[in-house]
């Protein structure tokens, strides 16, 4: 074992083999195939070196299959079962997409958007097993989204018809008094066929730069949990209202917020492995900010005055983070535009800044993953893997569904405020023309009228 600070050589081959393969992750080449030559390769040369007959080790693993087999099928019935009987539950479920309508006032801070959420918070867990292995049982994925169809801007919630419908649009009455809730009879994404036949699109995928536990900068850090008046809020959430309000003719940009419940998981709910929830990550990080691993009972009083402000505002924020509740959260954005309208050099970089959190000392939001990647000629000499991921990233929006596409293109887990944050109903503040608001109030005609 090597002494004091260095690492052992093991460590040293490690980081260079797993530098090596985010280098040819960065050319886009798919690592899984490299490794699974390497594998073949290995047992072919484990044959040769060291003289098997490969008729006596088949024979061998066709004679103990009973053994392993089964084993395998199992891990494999159960991941294609599960998906089934989830994909199955939420079809009977159905879909519903609420279109929302702001009024010319809005005096509530994101605070009332963050109590929606919180009610939307459903874990789904289920009475018995039977709910959970037949019944298919599980926390509900509701999709926040804010689009823009040739600039004009809505606020959209898409989410299971069955007890959701009525629940969402009470929640989002109570909050804000004066809106207007409205059923889509066509989900607006039907307007952009399934074949892309006639545009031209890019999608990207967002999530946090840093751990899960580092929140990123909220609507409690922009001040405005403190209800200031108008011309003196800075809502984060302008900057894409803008961009969105910009589009021109034959123009489609999409904004979504997967969000479904985070919990624990165990067999009881369905899963094989036990993990807990995010808080116990989240103290073991405030431990290691204030030192308490190693700190005594006697100092540990005085860890806190040896806290930078940029430290105790983390550790606040973080305190603050476990006292919330949290959704596995996917973001994605979809740029759709008919052939010839297609201008995605002013997209990217707005798209990019909103997400941002323009704080260093916090968490941000960055691109995991895009459909125009530049490809080597060698990679995609026709065309044909970029527009199949572009046509199966469309397909995935309209489902609202999330597809991984890189190993590090996993969600988020975001709390209630930060999610309140990215999505929330903008106060007169923000005067993009495209955004649409109800014309005037409305109030209930007086009780002495004659009839």
């Amino acid at each position: 074992m090597s002494s004091g600070g260095g690492k052992s050589s093991p460590n040293i081959f490690l980081a260079i083999f797993e530098g090596f393969f985010k280098w040819l992750e960065g050319y886009g080449i798919n690592t899984a195939y490299i490794l699974l030559t390497l594998g073949i390769a290995a047992i072919a040369f484990a044959f040769f070196a060291l003289d098997l007959s490969s008729n006596r080790i088949l024979l061998f693993a066709i004679g103990t299959s009973p053994l392993w087999l089964p084993y395998i099928l199992f891990f494999l019935w159960f991941d294609m079962w599960m998906h089934y009987i989830h994909g199955s539950y939420d079809y009977n479920q159905g879909r519903v997409s609420l279109v929302i309508r702001l009024p010319q006032d809005i005096f509530k801070s994101p605070a009332a958007m963050e109590i929606v959420l919180t009610q939307l918070y459903q874990t789904a867990s289920p009475d018995n097993l039977v709910q959970t292995y037949w019944d298919g049982k599980h926390p509900p994925t509701f999709a926040l989204e804010i689009i823009s169809t040739e600039g004009e801007v809505s606020f959209v919630i898409n989410a299971p018809r069955k007890k959701f419908k009525n629940f969402i649009e009470a929640s989002l009455y109570g909050q804000y008094p004066g809106i207007e809730i409205h059923e889509l009879p066509i989900d607006y994404t039907a307007r952009i066929p399934l074949n892309g036949e006639g545009y031209t699109m890019f999608g990207l995928h967002f999530g946090l730069k840093k751990e899960d536990v580092f929140p990123i900068k909220t609507y409690v850090d922009f001040g405005l949990d403190k209800d200031p008046k108008e011309e003196y809020k800075n809502d984060p959430i302008s900057t894409v209202i803008e961009l969105l309000g910009s589009l021109g003719p034959g123009e489609h940009l999409w904004f979504q917020f997967l969000i479904s419940a985070h919990r624990k998981t165990s067999f009881a709910n369905g899963s094989l492995t036990t993990h807990k929830d995010w808080t116990d990550d989240i103290q073991a990080k405030i431990e290691d900010i204030m030192g308490r691993k190693e700190a005594t009972y006697a100092e540990d009083s005085f860890v806190a005055l040896k806290l930078t402000d940029g430290e105790r505002d983390i550790v606040k924020s973080l305190e603050r983070s476990k006292t919330k509740f949290a959704f596995d959260t996917y973001v994605k954005v979809l740029y759709v535009a008919k052939n010839g309208n297609f201008n995605s050099d002013r997209i990217g970089h707005s798209i990019t800044s909103f997400f941002a959190g323009h704080d260093l000392a916090r968490n941000s939001m960055s691109f995991r993953w895009r459909t125009d990647f530049d490809y080597n000629w060698w990679q995609d000499p026709s065309g044909k893997i970029r527009q199949r991921l572009k046509l199966a990233e469309l397909e995935d929006y309209k489902l609202r569904t999330y597809t991984p596409r890189t190993p590090k293109d996993t969600g988020s887990i975001l709390t209630t405020e930060e999610v309140a944050t990215l999505y929330h109903l903008p106060g007169k503040a923000v005067a993009t023309p495209g955004l649409v608001r109800v014309p005037s109030k409305k109030a209930e005609a007086p009780g002495n009228l004659p009839l």
